[in-house]
């Protein structure tokens, strides 16, 4: 047993797998999140095959994961600043480029009620397995409120 340092935790043991390992969690969460809306989409690029796209979203999360994973390690073992500056980059990029709604088109007649404009990029969502829904424009990057009127 090696003694037990400033912290409580034993010299030689460090708590990075678990911090990397909590950090890729959650970024496989969002991950998935975002790309679910984009992918599981009728407006989107499988369309009506909704299975493929719930594929591609659980794909594109785990890969994710797995490199925010390795990083959130590989600073973490190096630098505790490092990894509270990494962590807080990963926070402000999960808020920049989660989508946002920024538009809704009703179903029957067209009367777009924009409430922000997009500085990024925008894409059409039209939930799958629907009939008759609203067409709703997301915007993945900065947005800011239209004007009133």
């Amino acid at each position: 047993m090696g003694d037990v340092g400033t912290y409580g935790v034993e010299e030689g043991r460090s708590s990075s797998p678990a911090l990397a390992l909590g950090v890729g969690a959650v970024a496989v969460l969002v991950a998935f999140l975002a790309a679910n809306r984009v992918f599981v989409n009728l407006e989107g690029p499988f369309g009506e095959h909704a299975v493929v796209g719930l594929l591609v979203s659980l794909a594109v999360a785990v890969v994710a994961g797995v490199l925010v994973t390795v990083a959130t390690y590989t600073v973490a073992r190096r630098s505790t600043w490092g990894v509270v500056a990494l962590v807080g980059g990963l926070a402000a990029l999960a808020v920049v480029a989660f989508p946002t709604r920024i538009d809704r088109h009703e179903s029957f007649r067209e009367s777009p009620n924009e409430r922000s404009t997009c500085w990024g990029a925008t894409f059409v969502y039209y939930p799958p397995a629907t009939f008759d829904a609203a067409n709703e424009v997301y915007c993945v990057g900065l947005e800011r409120p239209a004007p009133a009127g």
